[in-house]
């Protein structure tokens, strides 16, 4: 628990680093907003990178269960 707190404080205090320029004052509803993250190369880039991610912790668990059953 201490670790996740820990990565969860240091992830927000890390996210302005990883913003990318330009201004969002333009997106005024859940369209704009779906159109400016499927839109822009960066935010694709971030998705996917947390797809490929979620997929991995994902296997990692699952061989974690079976050898645990074994």
């Amino acid at each position: 628990m201490k670790r996740m707190v820990t990565t969860a404080a240091l992830t927000a205090l890390a996210s302005p680093a990883l913003a990318h320029p330009g201004d969002h004052h333009e997106l005024t509803g859940w369209a704009d907003a779906l159109y400016h993250l499927l839109g822009s190369p960066f935010h694709l880039a971030l998705v996917a990178g947390a797809i490929v991610l979620g997929f991995g912790v994902l296997k990692v668990r699952s061989s974690r269960r079976q050898a645990k059953k074994r």
